[in-house]
């Protein structure tokens, strides 16, 4: 009887590539992120603190990353317009979020809520730092104590701008609103360097800003500040007393800055923006520079960041019921 003999090398090889396959070791390797350019988007105008603070991120991470890092300002809508942008994007590590409290105000401040948290995959927390309270050079107001009394003597007819609904330095007007007693004419803007600048032409008597993107102008003599929203003076404002000092009581609210990313981004692209933005965070001359513009940074793993958004949202809602916000007033 003839024996034939069938070669055994393409099945073994075929059987080798499975193996292998399994491993992730057979075919062309997985692409390495970043292969392109990174989109920051930012929800206010240029000019604020969170544009300030997403430029000086995305040129360090541009240099660390290797790919240009873009900042994308799309203010509005309370932040929900570049909040809903990124939600809807792909969950690929090349879209990313830089928003702040009103990340988490915005799930209770409307209704229905524009996006859940758990559209986000949180990446880093980036600073934190007090709003400032800020009068036009040609208002009649020299301190918190004279604004106050001025609004009480003649409720609901000063108005004070914001950088927009539910951001984080209009949530602290309010809360100084309602402690107070006061009632005041909101005027939300898109983002602080418009309403800023209408401050600075004296077209607004009062706006309410994080101290990052008023303390240009407060340094330059543009605009006086009243007062800050920290529960002590704050280290690059000395001579500005706090909230609390003027109304003899207990008063805090502290704006946070961080990054997200769309919920479903690869664990692995998180945790090299998370290891990557703690760095740059480190850096002294980035440490001294936030300083200088009125916010501390912070940094830490996403976890514990994520567990700070779902406080915040908590004791937002809380807010948000005492205070009666709604959205579009």
């Amino acid at each position: 009887m003839k024996i034939v003999y069938k070669p055994l090398v393409k099945p073994l090889l075929a059987t080798a590539f499975a193996a292998l396959a399994v491993l992730g070791l057979a075919g062309p390797a997985q692409a390495a992120w970043p292969e392109k350019p990174i989109r920051i988007v930012v929800p206010s105008s240029p000019g604020g603190s969170a544009d300030a603070v997403a430029r000086m991120l995305g040129d360090r991470l541009s240099r660390t990353l290797g790919q240009p890092v873009l900042v994308d300002n799309k203010g509005g809508g309370g932040g929900n317009i570049a909040t809903d942008a990124v939600a809807k994007a792909a969950a690929d590590g090349y879209t990313l979020l830089l928003t702040g409290n009103n990340h988490s105000v915005n799930v209770s401040l409307f209704n229905p809520a524009p996006y859940a948290l758990s559209d986000f995959a949180p990446v880093a927390e980036l600073t934190r730092g007090p709003s400032v309270f800020v009068a036009a050079n040609n208002a009649p107001y020299d301190t918190l104590g004279q604004l106050i009394a001025a609004a009480k003597a003649e409720p609901g007819t000063i108005p004070f701008g914001s950088p927009g609904i539910g951001l984080p330095s209009h949530i602290a007007f309010e809360m100084f609103a309602h402690t107070t007693g006061i009632k005041m004419i909101h005027a939300p803007y898109r983002g602080s360097g418009p309403s800023l600048s209408d401050a600075i032409g004296g077209q607004i008597p009062i706006v309410t800003a994080t101290l990052a993107a008023a303390m240009p102008h407060i340094k330059a003599g543009k605009l006086k500040a009243l007062a800050v929203t920290s529960e002590q003076r704050w280290p690059s404002l000395p001579d500005t007393p706090t909230v609390a000092e003027t109304i003899g009581k207990p008063f805090q609210h502290l704006t946070w800055l961080g990054v997200l990313a769309p919920q479903g981004t690869p664990a692995e692209v998180v945790t090299r923006l998370n290891t990557e933005i703690n760095t740059v965070l480190q850096d002294p001359g980035i440490r001294e520079t936030l300083a200088t513009l009125g916010t501390n940074p912070v940094g830490g793993s996403s976890a514990a960041f994520d567990s700070m958004i779902e406080e915040e949202a908590k004791m937002a809602a809380t807010l948000i019921q005492n205070t009666g916000i709604k959205a579009g007033k």
